[in-house]
């Protein structure tokens, strides 16, 4: 289940618990293999400070590419991206699109907090797209990362 935790102008943040060890979630944000299986088609990614991320999205017969920034990464407990280009060219500086990932081990699970942050003026009818577009976005960040945690646990030997 997705929990919406606040909106603001032109800010969206979401919650979602997820059933698997940070350090698996940590790398479905950051490592290319992990991105594909369930962010985006294509990705490159330079997991550090300073490094970048590029994604590509089909779109029929053409795509949607765009291009962040890591400007704070924690291994396992943030990552934060700067958009330097959305998909629709790169964006006048200073560019003001963050989105963040803060990742907090409960018990078994991970409670991930995301948040959209464009200081740019979006108006309300984008924002409701883009707020019900997360919903989707994080399920799937829930579901790959439950099936990889299940499929890296050692299985009980059997009984004879």
């Amino acid at each position: 289940m997705i929990k919406r935790t606040e909106s603001k102008k032109g800010q969206i943040q979401k919650k979602v618990l997820i059933q698997a060890p940070p350090d698996v979630v940590f790398s479905a944000l950051t490592d290319a293999r992990d991105l594909i299986r369930w962010f985006c088609d294509r990705a490159s990614s330079d997991a550090r400070e300073g490094g970048e991320l590029t994604a590509f999205w089909k779109s029929g017969k053409t795509g949607i590419g765009g291009r962040a920034r890591y400007i704070r990464i924690q291994p396992g407990e943030t990552v934060e991206l700067l958009w330097i280009d959305d998909g629709k060219g790169v964006l006048p500086e200073p560019a003001t699109h963050t989105l963040s990932y803060s990742i907090r081990s409960k018990r078994c699970t991970c409670e991930v907090i995301m948040s959209d942050r464009d200081e740019s003026s979006l108006d309300e009818e984008t924002l409701a797209l883009l707020d019900s577009g997360w919903n989707s976005v994080l399920l799937e960040l829930k579901d790959y990362c439950e099936r990889k945690a299940r499929a890296g646990k050692p299985r009980p030997a059997a009984q004879p």
